[in-house]
């Protein structure tokens, strides 16, 4: 869901000379315009990687690319801020954690060729030499149009700068402490090495933040340790980190609309675009686990069609996924959960019930590629999203962990990003 947003006081001096906007802003991955889409940003050349770098290699950089739909070329800029672990603003100043000018510009683009859908492609690759982080951390990636107004704002996301100075030890026991829960649960065991600089209040200023594959929504944010040993501390038989097992993610594959690939069953096409049908679902919930590889939920565009440019030759197709089922929920939506949303639940992934189809349907344009996703259900009220109904819960999921380490630097006042590590909980 949305987070609620807040109110930041962003100050820039750019070569139109200094000014101060106040707006409301959420450090989140969001898009602010109806035009942004198929936003990635990626670490290693690697479209399934993460967005982090560490702070001690300048030849590690972030891919940033998207197209706007359309025909014309808008101007567009990047800048970022320092977040703290619980992405909320830093109280700190831009000089701190940025080095260069203020601001940067994308210049890169091109016009998308021998598509029935018009957009415009760009790219970015950063840190740039004349603007780059200088300390570690959590930061938003905004990119914007003349100012930084809110009506300027097109898109926002996450990145991570580390410096490694902690190791994290991470593991998924067979059992989680509450048994009842282990055939459908995992539970993480998670111990940190004491470095030497934590020191002081040691309880207080490290935080630990555990991600399930690529999701925000039900991460563990601000952990505090179980214990405090004179070597490491432990985060230890914890409520906060059982998640729901799960099941392994959908796959979809339209990269070649003159291919049906599994689980599609029809391509078709218009005057205007390419609809592509997948195969109708049902529910797992009560099934046998059956394992077979995915990429977590992730994303992967490219286009099979040999001499053709993924970048402005990946044309975008509406994408009908229906999922049967006897009668609408009363208390929880049903949304389609993955990277090719960005891992939110809002009107482009939310299910509607379709009395006279028996079931579940969602339309979604999607530029060509391969995808991940799965069906989860979001209580109306609470927010809490869960598997149990659409996907079921097995421990034998196989899970990729994120865990990131934060200790608060109580002389230059921000959270430092010290450890890193992932898992896979099989």
């Amino acid at each position: 869901m949305k987070k609620t947003a807040f109110l930041l006081l962003l100050t820039l001096a750019t070569s139109l000379g200094a000014f101060a906007q106040d707006f409301d802003f959420a450090c989140d991955n969001l898009d602010y315009k109806e035009a942004v889409q198929t936003v990635l940003l990626y670490a290693d050349g690697d479209q399934t990687k993460e967005p982090l770098i560490p702070l001690d290699n300048p030849m590690k950089r972030l891919s940033l690319s998207f197209d706007l739909l359309g025909s014309d070329a808008e101007v567009l800029n990047y800048t970022f801020i320092h977040c703290t672990h619980d992405w909320y603003p830093s109280d700190i100043q831009r000089t701190t954690y940025q080095k260069g000018f203020d601001y940067g510009r994308i210049d890169e683009y091109d016009f998308s060729r021998n598509t029935l859908v018009d957009y415009v492609h760009y790219r970015l690759t950063f840190p740039e030499e004349d603007i780059k982080p200088v300390i570690s951390g959590n930061y938003l990636l905004i990119v914007y149009g003349d100012d930084l107004s809110e009506d300027q704002i097109y898109f926002t996301r996450r990145f991570m700068v580390y410096d490694a100075k902690a190791t994290i030890d991470a593991s998924v026991p067979r059992y989680c402490d509450e048994l009842q829960l282990s055939d459908t649960h995992q539970q993480l065991n998670v111990k940190v090495n004491m470095p030497s600089i934590m020191t002081g209040n040691v309880q207080q200023y490290a935080n630990m933040t555990i991600r399930q594959n690529g999701r925000w929504d039900n991460a563990v944010i601000g952990m505090q340790p179980s214990f405090v040993y004179p070597e490491y501390i432990s985060y230890e038989h914890q409520p906060q980190t059982v998640f729901e097992a799960g099941n392994q993610f959908r796959r979809l594959n339209f990269s070649n609309f003159y291919y049906q690939s599994e689980n599609i069953a029809r391509i078709s096409q218009t005057d205007d675009y390419y609809v592509v049908d997948y195969a109708i679902c049902d529910a797992r919930a009560r099934h046998p686990y059956v394992t077979y590889e995915d990429i977590h939920g992730e994303k992967y565009i490219y286009v099979a069609n040999e001499g053709r440019e993924t970048d402005t030759e990946a044309d975008y197709a509406w994408v009908n996924l229906f999922l049967r089922w006897p009668y609408p929920l009363t208390d929880e939506d049903i949304y389609v959960m993955g990277a090719m949303n960005d891992w939110r639940y809002d009107d482009r992934n939310r299910m509607e019930y379709q009395p006279q189809l028996g079931g579940y349907l969602c339309q979604m344009l999607l530029k060509q590629g391969y995808y991940n996703f799965m069906f989860v259900t979001a209580d109306r009220n609470t927010g809490v999203v869960s598997t149990e109904l659409t996907a079921g819960n097995h421990w034998e999921t196989q899970n990729l962990y994120r865990l990131y380490f934060y200790y608060y630097n109580a002389v230059k006042g921000y959270d430092e990003l010290i450890g890193y590590t992932t898992l896979t909980s099989h």
